[in-house]
């Protein structure tokens, strides 16, 4: 039977599935992409795939039957991959979500009730507990929410769908293999809508790669085992080179006009601790920065509309492990917080809970902008990620410098509308947006 007409009543009727209920045109957008099929093909898929492990991935029969025993189509999973964000996140709503006083107490409750835990971690694999606990509190809120869906259905659901199937497939056979194993059965194995699970959200692939039995019986259950979760989400930051003996970063203060110490902010340029030291940055408390020659790059998430960080080697790391900026900040806070006495309650703008962030189709809009100037050469994706920042940087310094380009006055341009500063912060703002689509 056809399906999307369930999918579009699916999506108009029931918007609780997202954090940020999107627009009905970007639902629209959303539907357009859902290829229809008959169910049969589904089916044919499925029987077809049970042969092909079966004979070459040698996963035993009763696995194979036991996973795929009522198996069915997942809608909604396609749904939400296909659904991209509404909004940019701002700093302030990130942060105020992710650093809730009631995480921060309970982080520090897990700290001592797996001390020894913990404690034993940090030295196998050189990872400092209160990031472990960090990680623990945002994937999952310390276990309370691990997801609802079934794990092999959902990765079948994505590998018959033919936008990224190869990647699902892949995911789905080490899903098998994780329950032919033995580590876990096919009932235990729920999770996200792109079947990530257990308490630090493994993908199949990435348990497969870093899953450690931590308590030594032979299994390794990352759900229901705290033992396993930590120690393989320890394994997987130490493998991809995390240093306890550095921190992920810091807040800093910067003189926000100058311009010079500008151009490094958001800029993804690494240098040392103290060359930006010698530039005049300094701790958040005022203080100066400690001597270092470790390497450091300045992060500024909200422009000049919010906190700046120095931010060290290991933030990588906690990209890697979710690309987001605003994530892997939350995550630093968050272990900041649990081994800490207070909170950083930044400093905030007079107008910070006006601050609206942008739309995708905004962004999209600075991106087409940026294009016709010559200085942004990627998709037009409404995404705001590295090739978007340095595209922004680039037109801010044309501004600075009087470019002709984009400014017919002869004087270089050194403030916005609202009165901030034009300086080198790749971020785009409401300011940026006026002067470059208005």
């Amino acid at each position: 039977m056809k399906i999307l007409s369930f999918i579009l009543f699916f999506i108009l009727s029931n918007m609780s599935f997202a954090q940020n209920a999107p627009a009905i045109k970007a639902l629209e957008n959303a539907v357009e992409e859902v290829e229809v099929f008959d169910d049969r093909d589904f089916k044919k898929w499925v029987e077809d795939f049970k042969k092909t492990v079966v004979k070459k991935y040698k996963i035993s029969q009763k696995t194979v039957d036991e996973a795929f025993k009522n198996i069915k189509y997942e809608p909604k999973v396609i749904v939400s991959d296909r659904k991209q964000p509404e909004f940019m996140k701002t700093f302030w709503s990130y942060y105020d979500s992710a650093l809730k006083p009631e995480r921060i107490a309970e982080g520090k409750i897990k700290l001592k009730k797996y001390s020894s835990l913990f404690n034993k971690v940090a030295k196998e694999y050189n990872v400092q507990p209160q990031i472990l606990i960090a990680f623990w509190g945002m994937e999952t809120n310390y276990g309370t929410y691990i997801g609802k869906y079934n794990v092999v259905q959902v990765l079948t659901t994505l590998a018959f769908d033919p936008r990224r199937s190869e990647f699902f497939t892949n995911e789905l056979v080490k899903a098998l293999q994780i329950i032919d194993n033995g580590h876990m059965k096919v009932s235990d194995m729920v999770g996200s809508w792109a079947g990530a699970f257990g308490n630090f959200q493994f993908m199949p692939s990435s348990f497969m790669a870093y899953a450690k039995d931590g308590n030594g019986d032979g299994k390794i259950d990352v759900i229901n085992n705290i033992y396993d979760a930590v120690h393989s989400a320890a394994n997987y930051l130490s493998k991809m080179g995390w240093n306890g003996k550095q921190k992920w970063g810091r807040p800093v203060l910067i003189d926000k006009k100058d311009k010079n110490l500008w151009e490094y902010v958001n800029s993804n340029e690494w240098k040392t601790v103290n060359f930006f030291k010698n530039l005049g940055v300094k701790q958040y408390n005022g203080s100066p920065l400690p001597t270092s020659d470790i390497n450091a790059s300045l992060i500024a998430p909200n422009g000049v509309d919010g906190p700046v960080f120095l931010v060290y080697d290991n933030f990588k790391y906690i990209m890697r492990w979710n690309a987001s900026t605003n994530y892997a900040l939350s995550v630093g806070l968050l272990s900041d917080a649990i081994v800490s006495n207070s909170t950083p309650l930044f400093d905030r703008p007079a107008n910070w809970n006006k601050i609206q962030p942008m739309t995708t189709v905004q962004i999209k809009e600075i991106q087409e902008a940026l294009k016709k100037l010559g200085i942004y050469d990627t998709t037009v994706s409404g995404l705001y990620g590295k090739k978007t920042m340095q595209a922004i940087k680039k037109y801010q310094k044309m501004l600075l410098n009087g470019d002709k380009k984009v400014s017919p006055k002869k004087v270089p341009i050194t403030e916005y509308k609202s009165g901030n500063p034009v300086v080198q912060d790749g971020y785009p703002s409401f300011d940026l947006y006026e002067m470059l689509v208005k």
